[in-house]
C-alpha cells in the first residue's frame, strides 16, 4: 500500500464478508484499527453475498468516476484478451463434457496463435494430463469427447471473434 499516498489518487478501503462477523462490536474494533491508515478517502464495509453496503460503495465510485474518452476502442479486442477468451471458452466446454474432478487435474495450455493471411485464426491448445486414464476419458471413444469439445468451442469462438477459427486441441500425458 505504500507509506505515502499518491495525492492524485483516492484510496478506498473496502472490507468484504462482514456478514461472517457474529459480534458487531468486533467489526467496530476492526474499523477503529483501520481508520488511521494514511491516504484513504473512505472506508466501506460490505457483504457481497447479502448486498450490505454495496449500494453505497457503488454510489461513491460513480460519483468519483471521471468522464473521459476510452483509452482503447471498447469494440475491439487486444490479442491478449482474445487468447484468454479462447482458453476460457475451451475450458468451459471441457467442464460441460468431462465431469467430476478430472478437469481440475488437467493442465490447459495455449500452444500457438496465428492470424492467417485470409484473416482467420489458427489456435492450438493442449490438455496435459497426469494419468493415462484421464487422457482416455478426455479423448473418449475414437476421439468423440475431445472432438465434441472442439466443435462446440470452435463455433463459439467463431461467433465471438466474428471470423473463421481453426481450433486444434490435443491431449497428451505429462
Amino acid at each position: 500500500m505504500g507509506a505515502q499516498a499518491n495525492p492524485k489518487q483516492k484510496r478506498v478501503l473496502c472490507m468484504n464478508k462482514i456478514d461472517l462477523v457474529e459480534k458487531k462490536k468486533d467489526l467496530l474494533k476492526v474499523v477503529e484499527e483501520f481508520k488511521d491508515l494514511p491516504g484513504y478517502d473512505r472506508h466501506f464495509m460490505i457483504s457481497g453475498l447479502k448486498g450490505s453496503g454495496v449500494k453505497q460503495l457503488n454510489q461513491y465510485l460513480m460519483e468519483q468516476a471521471v468522464k473521459r474518452p476510452w483509452d482503447e476502442d471498447p469494440l475491439s479486442m487486444s490479442e491478449e484478451v482474445m487468447k484468454n477468451i479462447s482458453l476460457e471458452v475451451v475450458r468451459e466446454r471441457l467442464l460441460d463434457h468431462v465431469h467430476q474432478e478430472i478437469p481440475y487435474g488437467i493442465d490447459h495450455r495455449l500452444m500457438d496463435w496465428k492470424e492467417l493471411r485470409d484473416g482467420s485464426l489458427r489456435i492450438e491448445q493442449h490438455f496435459v494430463t497426469p494419468k493415462l486414464s484421464q487422457r482416455k476419458i478426455l479423448v473418449g471413444k475414437k476421439g468423440s469427447k475431445i472432438g465434441r469439445i472442439g466443435v462446440e468451442a470452435n463455433e463459439e469462438l467463431r461467433s465471438i471473434f466474428k471470423r473463421e477459427v481453426h481450433l486444434i486441441l490435443q491431449v497428451r500425458n505429462k
